[in-house]
């Protein structure tokens, strides 16, 4: 099994441009910090929790949080083997597959032996890691892009359905066939995602339950709360807490 993983120490606001790999594939790993994966057709945030796959020649860019990123990239060269995902994904990481990305660091460069048994463990843990339905489709027309470029300045917007239909200049009926058509989920699912995805940055940037409930138009803690056990399956502090250990 052949592969290597590069570290990355990226400041705020740092990245890089669309550009693709064409001789390997990726998984994107931030051990602490966040940043942004964004495909053509959808966008992820990359947190402690998580890892984005990127198979060869999927064309992406990377945007870093406010707080940096410590990032890993694991590196695996052409040709990939058959049991690792064809596709972009989000992949859970677990404390196993951390701990590995942790020891590559510490390994010495010339101990093969050690090396060769992380790879295959490593391998062996991103083969067997469970697929997460964690991204964010884009929106590519003009006239929806208002309304995602409006909720992503501010997701906390309360604006219903009909408000947004008219920032995009459509009847009720047309928005909504359209933003399907478009996005291939309904505007309600994808406004939840982009919670989600929201959710989960700011938490990692330690910011509270309360303040996050508040930026993202929840009209209560516990509202919020639920939203995020019932989509993820952990309370907001389980999941802060993951993404800050």
């Amino acid at each position: 099994m052949r592969l290597d993983i590069t570290p990355y120490d990226m400041a705020p606001g740092s990245g890089w441009e669309a550009h693709a790999h064409d001789d390997e594939a990726l998984l994107s790993y931030a051990r602490s910090g966040s940043c942004t994966q964004i495909l053509s057709t959808r966008t992820w945030v990359v947190l402690p929790a998580h890892a984005v796959w990127m198979p060869p020649g999927v064309e992406h860019a990377t945007l870093v949080g406010p707080k940096g990123c410590d990032f890993r990239t694991v590196r695996f060269p052409c040709p990939i083997p058959a049991d690792l995902p064809s596709e972009p994904c989000v992949i859970e990481v677990s404390p196993l597959l951390a701990q590995l990305i942790a020891a590559w660091d510490e390994t010495v460069l010339k101990d093969d032996a050690r090396r060769g048994a992380l790879r295959f463990l490593l391998y062996d843990e991103i083969r067997r890691a469970p697929h997460l339905d964690l991204g964010l489709p884009r929106v590519r027309d003009p006239r929806l892009l208002r309304v995602a470029n409006a909720l992503q300045a501010d997701p906390g917007d309360t604006r219903g359905l009909d408000d947004f239909a008219a920032v995009a200049g459509m009847s009720r009926r047309s928005f909504i066939r359209h933003f399907q058509n478009e996005t291939g989920v309904g505007f309600a699912d994808w406004r939840r995602r982009l919670r989600l995805l929201m959710a989960r940055q700011l938490l990692a940037e330690a910011v509270s339950v309360t303040e996050v409930a508040g930026a993202l138009g929840y009209a209560s803690p516990s509202a919020f709360i639920a939203m995020v056990r019932r989509d993820l399956g952990v309370t907001p502090m389980q999941l802060a807490k993951r993404a800050r250990s």
